[in-house]
């Protein structure tokens, strides 16, 4: 939490010099890490982020691994941590599944689904059968289309007070609530949203308009009893392959 804080410029504990330190600190001896496993026959670094790094290796060698990381540690007085995977599946960096050799599942990112009630529950549907894929290797499609919880196709946006959400019906616009939940459906309409003009435009330029999910159409429900037209299932499964096509 300090650590944080100390980025802020309105914290009493802003001190950006403490921020570049820990940062930079951190960033060099996991990059003296990484050059001194490399060094190992067989070794490859699967990724790095800012805290740690997944390493892809032989068992032949993982006490000469072990005996790099403990010199590590001599040197920099940090103790390292470490958990075996049986599974690891990367969409990149910040996003990744990864199940251990006693089964336990590590979401990240676009993974995760068991989100808490103030996230973003929007599509869960896409990593729980993402998931089922890789894990359990079951067919996209029928997976999608045979989901139990019509809940999971669900998504949500929400626009500030000077911006809105307008639902395109036979080329009339129709006002939508700010905070808006949606599923993607066959037989909808293009959502939209409009902001206020740029200082720069002058007063009297049209608002700026964006589509929301460009190229589909939408079912707006924040009434439940509104989710009357079809899924379209190709977009949730086109959505499903971006996460288990190609990954490592």
């Amino acid at each position: 939490g300090v650590y944080g804080a100390s980025n802020d410029a309105y914290s009493i504990f802003y001190d950006p010099l403490f921020t570049m330190k820990v940062t930079i600190t951190g960033q060099m001896v996991l990059a003296m890490l990484v050059e001194q496993l490399l060094s190992v026959r067989g070794v490859r670094i699967i990724q790095a982020n800012t805290d740690g790094i997944t390493v892809y290796m032989p068992r032949a060698v993982k006490a000469e691994v072990d005996a790099k990381c403990a010199a590590w540690e001599a040197i920099t007085r940090l103790t390292l941590e470490s958990v075996e995977y049986r599974l690891m599946s990367i969409a990149d960096v910040n996003s990744y599944l990864a199940v251990t050799v006693g089964g336990k599942v590590k979401r990240k990112g676009r993974y995760e689904w068991d989100v808490e009630w103030h996230q973003d529950s929007s599509c869960l549907v896409v990593p729980k059968v993402a998931e089922k894929v890789l894990v359990e290797g079951v067919p996209i499609r029928k997976t999608v289309e045979n989901w139990p919880e019509f809940m999971d196709f669900m998504i949500r946006t929400k626009v500030n007070r000077s911006s809105s959400l307008v639902l395109s019906v036979n080329g009339a616009d129709v006002p939508l609530e700010n905070t808006q939940r949606y599923y993607i459906s066959k037989e909808g309409h293009p959502l939209f949203k409009t902001m206020p003009p740029l200082a720069k435009a002058g007063p009297y330029a049209p608002r700026r308009r964006f589509a929301v999910q460009a190229g589909h159409k939408v079912c707006p429900c924040n009434n439940i009893l509104s989710a009357n037209k079809p899924i379209d299932f190709d977009w949730y499964v086109n959505e499903v392959h971006k996460l288990v096509l190609g990954v490592l």
